[in-house]
């Protein structure tokens, strides 16, 4: 994956539907990655509220974080 800057968000979901999901609120949202099969990354440099909102949109499908 491109290393670019912000912070990961992991949720089983395919790409597809996470940027369904996000159309419309933005919450500093850089890019969508498909991280496999209905796995997908959000790479964000939300902070504050934002993060706290864009969180609250996904809190039913935010996987675990992923380690290695």
């Amino acid at each position: 994956m491109e290393n670019l800057k912000g912070d990961r968000l992991y949720v089983n979901l395919s790409a597809n539907q996470t940027r369904r999901r996000l159309q419309g609120h933005g919450f500093g949202v850089r890019k969508v990655h498909s991280d496999g099969r209905n796995k997908a990354v959000i790479i964000h440099t939300a902070t504050g509220q934002h993060r706290d909102d864009l969180h609250a949109l996904f809190f039913d499908v935010i996987a675990s974080e992923k380690t290695g």
